[in-house]
This record gives structure tokens, C-alpha cells and sequence, in this order.
């Protein structure tokens, strides 16, 4: 039985808030802001950028939870998705007590925040040549140490995706949170987690605006749960960790999610001609089937294929030092012209 307090660290259930009360006056245009130690005549680069930013983020947070629709206490903020994770390693567990599981072949910053927090990472692998998850190795390969499941689907690098079937006889025999990381779902035709966030107090969803947003410079992630693990991640969170610019870019994109949809709409009809014309050169043994807006491909020689490309500064990733990764690169789909230019160069490579 899933139970918060029991696998929340003691140090974080003491923590008291930092509480920003200015939060209420930045609006008001006859205030006098002498409290925060700020520079009010200015920068070299003109007035307002001076004061810090909101960090309630109420109006991002109320269009997110709209855009979404869910509840706005059942939202937070990080800079990007990683801090997120730092956060939620740091909230529930203990270092050199505590673990966290992750499947890998996957992203790799589970593990390194891990490892950052002196925290022992355990490994349910994705099964071997099709990369799909396992539920019960994942389960078997808990124990009680276990405070986190890290699920990153459409999976990176392999682009595969675990079932919400799956998902929930996971939270269902687990007595930890099981984070999943959604940063490349609007890619995909399977179902997002987020459904199951009221259901199953013990699921997280990770979800990003760098993808299919397009918004990377700007570096805001949202995480998705139960009001009780948000109200923990906002106490922990920095009080300024979204800027102002991207406060304010984030409410402007979300008052055009037709050209998201548009861009992704693109995305995946380029990712088709992609994959045609990959699957046409002698050397690709295998393009695994994916739900994001990249493949993970076997080929002969990935070293030289990708030395061979950056020759040519086109850049891909070889992720041949991964696990049951040998001989594999991920390809991002880009634009028409990008891909053309990727394909014509591939059929030069001998």
C-alpha cells in the first residue's frame, strides 16, 4: 500500500517554505519593490529585467492545468525536466540507503542524478533487440530500498513505449512513485499517463516544452501528480527557478497550440519519408519502430557512419556504448530540407 510519509526523507518533511510574498504586487504598478536587494535603476540592457520573476508562477501554472485539464494543484514547474528529477531523488531518497530503479537502454540523466545523490541505481533492462519494457522484471527487480521507478516512454533512444495496462499493475504493486517521463508523447498515438494521475496516487508524469513545443532554449519542464508529491516538489523547488522570459513565452505558445499541432503534424510526415528512405540504403540491418520524432537504428558501423556524417557537419548520435545498443545510432527527424540533405549524403557513404 503506497503511503507518501513513509518513503518521504525526514529532512525534507521538516523543511519549511520559502515563501515569496512580493508574488501578490508584481502587477501593481504603484508598487515600491525595496525588499529583494534588486538594482530598480535598470541593467545595460534596459528596465524589466531587473526584478525577479514570479515564483508562484500562478498565471503558467493556471494555463497549464486549463491546457491540460487537470488541477492546479496538481502542478509544477522545473527548469527543464532534469530539474524535476534532481528534485524528486533529492525529496524521497536517503543517500547510500536508498534507490531508484530505471530500464535501460534509457535516458541517461536518471543515472546521473542518481549517482549525484549518492543514490544506487538498480536496472529492469528493456528486453533485449526489441527494447520493449517488462512489468514483472521490473517489479522483481525492486525491493524495499526502492523509493522511485523511472519510466521514460516513448522511450530514449529506442522510441518504444510501455502499455498504461502495464503502468498500472506497477503503481499497483509498488509502494514508491513510478516517474514517467513523457518529454516525446505528443509524438506518439499511445495514451499519456496523465489519465491515471487521479486514479493512482503513487504516478508521476514528467512532460516537457522542449520537444514538440519546440521551446528547449527556454527550459521548462511540468511535472503531473498527486496534490500531496507537488505540494513536496514545491517546497523543495528553488523560489526562482523559471525565469521571466520563459514565464512569459510559455503563456504566449499555449495561446497557439494549432501550430504545435501543425509543427507535429509535419514532424511525423517527414519521420515517414525518413524511415522509407533509410530502410533503402545497404547498410541499415534494422530501424526499430518508434513513437517519437526519432529512430534508433542498427547499421554495420556506427562509428564510422557517424565520423563519416560529422566530416559532412551533419550531426546524429551513436549509442553503440549502451547497453544492448551495439552498432546503433538515433537519427532525429528534422526538417524536409535537412532530411533530404541526410539521405543524399548516406547513399554516398561506401
Amino acid at each position: 500500500m503506497f503511503n507518501l510519509d513513509s518513503i518521504t526523507r525526514d529532512n525534507v518533511k521538516s523543511l519549511q517554505s520559502y515563501k515569496v510574498w512580493r508574488d501578490d504586487y508584481l502587477d501593481n504598478k504603484e508598487a515600491i519593490f525595496l525588499d529583494n536587494c534588486e538594482n530598480n535603476f535598470g541593467s545595460p540592457i534596459g528596465l524589466g529585467y531587473e526584478r525577479y520573476p514570479s515564483s508562484s508562477q500562478s498565471k503558467v501554472k493556471e494555463a497549464i492545468a486549463t491546457y491540460k485539464k487537470v488541477n492546479l494543484n496538481q502542478v509544477v514547474i522545473g527548469n527543464g525536466s532534469d530539474e524535476l528529477i534532481d528534485l524528486l531523488i533529492r525529496c524521497f531518497c536517503e543517500p547510500k540507503q536508498d534507490n531508484i530503479l530505471i530500464c535501460e537502454p534509457t535516458f541517461g540523466m536518471f543515472r546521473v542524478y542518481a549517482q549525484l545523490n549518492n543514490v544506487e541505481v538498480l536496472n529492469a533492462p528493456l528486453k533485449k533487440e526489441s527494447f520493449l519494457f517488462d512489468e514483472q522484471v521490473i517489479l522483481k527487480t525492486t525491493n524495499l530500498r526502492t523509493k522511485l521507478i523511472f519510466i521514460c516512454t516513448p522511450n530514449n533512444p529506442t522510441g518504444t513505449s510501455i502499455s498504461i495496462e502495464q503502468l498500472k499493475t506497477i503503481a499497483l504493486n509498488f509502494n514508491g512513485i513510478v516517474v514517467v517521463d513523457e518529454a516525446y508523447i505528443d509524438f506518439s498515438e499511445k495514451a499519456s499517463a496523465l489519465s491515471l494521475i487521479t486514479e493512482f496516487e503513487n504516478i508521476l508524469v514528467l512532460q516537457t516544452f522542449s520537444k514538440a513545443w519546440g521551446l528547449a532554449a527556454l527550459r521548462v519542464g511540468v511535472a503531473y501528480g498527486n496534490p500531496s508529491i507537488i505540494e513536496i516538489l514545491n517546497k523543495v523547488r528553488p523560489p526562482f527557478n523559471i525565469n521571466s522570459n520563459s514565464q512569459e513565452l510559455i503563456l504566449k505558445a499555449l495561446n497557439k497550440p494549432a501550430i504545435k499541432d501543425t509543427l507535429v503534424e509535419s514532424i511525423l510526415k517527414q519521420k515517414t519519408y525518413l524511415e522509407n528512405e533509410l530502410q533503402q540504403l545497404p547498410f541499415v540491418k534494422n530501424i526499430l519502430e518508434s513513437d517519437a520524432n526519432y529512430f534508433l537504428i542498427e547499421v554495420s558501423n556506427a562509428s564510422d557512419i557517424c565520423n563519416y556524417l560529422l566530416e559532412k557537419t551533419i550531426l546524429i548520435s551513436n549509442r553503440s556504448s549502451l547497453l544492448n545498443c551495439e552498432n546503433r545510432i538515433r537519427i532525429s527527424v528534422g526538417t524536409e530540407k535537412e532530411n533530404k540533405q541526410l539521405i543524399d549524403t548516406l547513399k554516398q557513404y561506401k
